[in-house]
């Protein structure tokens, strides 16, 4: 006589994003130190790996804002299918949106969206430096070098496939950015 075990399935988070414990094997080390800080170079776009265990589907996407922000800063942040190790096509997007409220997550609605267990990349560009984004400053950790290390000049809005080169950041950051897999909070 054999037993079998029915296991309950991977509970999947509301919101997704590079930090969500567990689902990130990429990134092991957890900086301590979640800043507000300036976007690094206008219109570049920033990648950022996350690995998903589960099907899910992406029905918003969202950043989190700093303590300076403004209408007139435009923000696109996206969602990117892995080719080869790096970011390849877009899958999903924002499209350029006014930045809104101070010391905020900003919602945007898009197509819900499925997103497939594996590799994606997470993006995100601004028009300004002087636009405020809270992100996990990593230059104390070299490990993650390689991994925020991906970036793409010229990039806003976000293209529909990624050519990134290896970045230049002289403060490397893992911006706040992500997915709700909910349609409201």
């Amino acid at each position: 006589m054999s037993v079998h075990l029915m296991l309950p399935p991977v509970p999947v988070p509301k919101l997704i994003h590079p930090w969500t414990r567990g689902w990130n094997p990429l990134l092991t080390t957890w900086p301590t130190a979640l800043v507000s800080a300036a976007f690094n170079a206008a219109d570049t776009a920033y990648y950022t790996p996350l690995w998903v265990p589960t099907l899910c589907v992406a029905r918003r996407l969202f950043w989190a804002n700093g303590s300076t922000v403004s209408g007139a800063y435009n923000v696109d942040v996206g969602i990117y299918a892995d080719s080869g190790g790096k970011p390849g096509n877009r899958l999903v997007s924002t499209g350029l949106t006014a930045q809104g409220t101070a010391l905020q997550l900003q919602f945007v609605d898009t197509t819900d969206t499925v997103v497939t267990p594996g590799l994606w990349w997470l993006a995100i560009t601004c028009s300004s430096t002087s636009a405020t984004f809270y992100r996990y400053d990593v230059e104390a950790y070299t490990a993650f070098d390689t991994v925020v290390g991906l970036e793409q000049a010229s990039a806003s809005p976000l293209p529909a496939t990624a050519t990134p080169v290896e970045g230049a950041q002289t403060q490397p950051a893992i911006y706040t950015v992500g997915f709700a897999t909910t349609a409201s909070p």
